[in-house]
């Protein structure tokens, strides 16, 4: 077999595996996407094209920007007005954002630092009051020891009216 035969032998080949594509139901939706994909491209393809053309005659000689630059300083060109101011308050409103996001920030870390500190107080004021019930507790426990006494029960009443007080104080 010659070359020629050989070739045209193998380009059947190719035809009818493309032709069984084509027609498989299989695979119908996937091409018909791929068919759009390239309509498409070309498309773009032809507007490129025109931009391109359009876009010539205005490229200075000695221009350090390739003529890509050009094109898309074009597209841009009609409303480069409105564009640019709308960038400048992009990135105005994007670094208020930014210390904004720092001030929540610092706010957080000193909000943990001062939790820390209520809880250090919380176990130091824990500690106060044991402190208190204990002493209360030494210099009563000759009166307490009585049968049949309510003093204890007075007394341990009135500091828990005192606690309570003096916590609605704080709170307000």
């Amino acid at each position: 077999m010659s070359s020629i035969e050989t070739h045209d032998k193998n380009m059947t080949g190719v035809q009818e595996e493309l032709l069984r594509i084509i027609q498989s139901d299989e695979v119908s939706g996937l091409l018909d996407e791929v068919v759009d994909r390239i309509e498409e491209i070309e498309g773009a393809y032809q507007q490129i094209r025109q931009l391109r053309e359009t876009v010539k005659p205005l490229l200075p000689g000695n221009s350090e920007y390739n003529e890509r630059y050009w094109m898309a300083a074009y597209i841009l060109y009609p409303k480069s007005s409105e564009l640019l101011e709308k960038i400048k308050r992009f990135k105005e409103t994007y670094l208020e954002m930014e210390k904004l996001e720092q001030v929540v920030e610092s706010h957080k870390e000193e909000k943990e630092k001062l939790e820390a500190q209520i809880e250090l107080l919380e176990g130091e004021r824990e500690d106060i009051q044991y402190g208190i019930e204990e002493t209360l507790s030494e210099s009563l426990e000759y009166y307490l020891s009585f049968d049949d006494s309510e003093l204890e029960d007075m007394i341990w009443r009135i500091m828990t009216d005192y606690y309570e007080e003096y916590y609605e104080k704080a709170k307000k």
